[in-house]
């Protein structure tokens, strides 16, 4: 499979390195239709190191479940989902607050260093996957798909105590 890698400042290659597979029981296997560049990509990219090279790229996309581990309960092959930048269990008592980048369980963590593994491929083995990833309520080819940075926020609840208001957008902008 195709997948995206960086060797060093401003070396960045799209190359064949071998297929994602289901390797533990809480994992599941993603075929990724939509990924993004988050702005923590672009930290690597004007100062990576070559010797810290060659690492896979990408922490946040959307895909379809296309296999999934004996212990995954949530999710099932051919769902639609979104992977946001934290991988985590859900289930520990800073999952249970809404902490998700804070997450007590031993694989929790973020995408950037934690597995070989880059959102920017064609697919990915997906750690925690009952935690980690949000099932979509559309279909794959849906018009209304946000962008995974938007959606992989969106099981967190604001803080406790402070209303959310609505912020107009500049006059020149879409509203979102």
């Amino acid at each position: 499979m195709r997948a995206t890698l960086m060797y060093g400042a401003r070396d960045v290659r799209v190359e064949q390195v071998p297929d994602s597979v289901v390797k533990l029981p809480t994992d599941a296997l993603v075929r990724v239709t939509a990924s993004c560049i988050c702005g923590s990509d672009l930290w690597p990219y004007g100062s990576m190191k070559p010797e810290d090279g060659p690492a896979r790229m990408g922490h946040e996309f959307i895909g379809i479940v296309e296999d999934i581990g004996s212990e995954v309960t949530t999710l099932n092959r051919g769902d639609l989902v979104v992977a946001p930048f934290a991988i985590s269990d859900n289930t520990c008592r800073f999952c249970r607050e809404g902490l998700h980048t804070s997450c007590a369980h031993p694989q929790a963590g973020f995408w950037d260093g934690l597995s070989s593994e880059g959102g920017q491929a064609e697919a990915v083995r997906v750690p925690l996957a009952d935690g980690t990833l949000v099932k979509l309520p559309v279909e794959a080819d849906s018009a209304l798909l946000p962008s995974p940075d938007a959606l992989g926020r969106a099981r967190h609840r604001p803080p406790r105590g402070r209303g959310r208001r609505r912020q107009r957008a500049h006059p020149g902008h879409r509203d979102r």
